[in-house]
């Protein structure tokens, strides 16, 4: 049932950071992110990566735990400022905290975002030829702010509409849109997310988003 999958789902999530103390991309992993980093640092990774609210008091609690040597350590340095169950909802409980702590740290270990950004600003303008469409379905937040800006700007960091340097493709070629800019999509229509219905037969539907652009 659904139940069962988002269990398994949470369950893969710690797994993942235990098996990562051997070793991460470039050999980071996330006992060193919770070890070495900085408090300041830890809470920028908790906000952008996992969109946590308590970022701040679970950064602390972090590096108050000092030294973590397991997915155990770091569960409880969480449980320490996190309620199992909150008033405001599933969101604020224990669970889903702990979920979007280990989603943070999965991003940056496996170095998810520089994948996203040469992904939408690299591969995606070089690879599609104009009038094609770029359709991209993400998962959180950071994701989807990603590809938001990208579609609107052509650039995760910032606007090129004016003043920007020019983006080119993989050849060196300059990228003009048909308007003459170095923006590279339209966006076609809104946001899309699940309906209620494929909610009921996917409950991790939930959080997907969908966003369309054409190429110009």
């Amino acid at each position: 049932n659904n139940q069962a999958g988002d269990g398994e789902e949470q369950t893969s999530e710690y797994t993942f950071v235990r098996n990562k103390s051997d070793g991460g991309i470039g050999g980071m992993t996330a006992a060193d992110i919770c070890n070495e980093f900085g408090e300041e640092e830890i809470v920028r990774i908790l906000k952008i990566y996992g969109d946590e609210p308590r970022a701040r008091r679970i950064a602390a609690s972090i590096v108050d735990a000092r030294p973590l040597s397991t997915t155990d350590d770091l569960r409880k340095a969480v449980a320490k400022v996190t309620p199992e169950f909150a008033k405001k909802g599933r969101r604020m409980g224990r669970t889903a905290t702990l979920a979007r702590v280990f989603q943070a740290l999965r991003i940056v270990v496996n170095e998810e975002d520089v994948v996203l950004r040469d992904a939408l600003e690299i591969m995606a303008p070089s690879l599609i030829r104009k009038g094609g469409r770029l359709v991209v379905l993400s998962y959180h937040s950071m994701e989807d702010r990603a590809t938001k800006r990208v579609m609107r700007d052509g650039t995760i960091g910032g606007s090129r509409r004016s003043g920007g340097s020019m983006q080119k493709d993989m050849f060196g070629n300059e990228i003009v849109s048909e308007d003459g800019t170095a923006r590279p999509w339209k966006t076609l229509g809104k946001r899309a997310k699940a309906t209620e219905a494929e909610i009921e037969v996917n409950s991790r539907a939930r959080s997907a988003t969908l966003r369309v652009a054409k190429r110009l």
